[in-house]
């Protein structure tokens, strides 16, 4: 359970086939949302968090991206997900095409 009463999401774009994606391409990979579902902190898990930051990236125009949000999972007795791993190395680019510094990435 996530024990803030607003979760600021952080969604980033995963290209569909890694390999592929090309260093030229500086399309938008990131954004920061206070949009929230209008149930507090409930976003519905992982699946419900990714479903409304696609949402959000779909109605500001940026559709045909996988959009994953910047979120972890700890559940006692199990393996929780990391959310560096959930949106993989990078680079991500913000909506204006610049490179989002690698330090904001990293913080802990």
């Amino acid at each position: 359970m996530i024990g803030f009463r607003t979760a600021v999401l952080i969604p980033f774009a995963i290209a569909s086939h890694i390999g592929m994606v090309q260093a030229q391409d500086h399309a938008m990979g990131f954004f920061v949302t206070s949009v929230g579902l209008g149930n507090g902190a409930d976003l519905g898990g992982l699946e419900g968090a990714d479903a409304h930051c696609d949402a959000l990236a779909t109605a500001a125009g940026s559709a045909g991206r996988t959009w994953r949000a910047y979120l972890s999972t700890q559940e006692e007795g199990k393996r929780g997900v990391s959310a560096r791993y959930r949106i993989g190395k990078g680079p991500w680019y913000n909506a204006n095409g610049e490179l989002v510094p690698a330090i904001l990435m990293n913080c802990t």
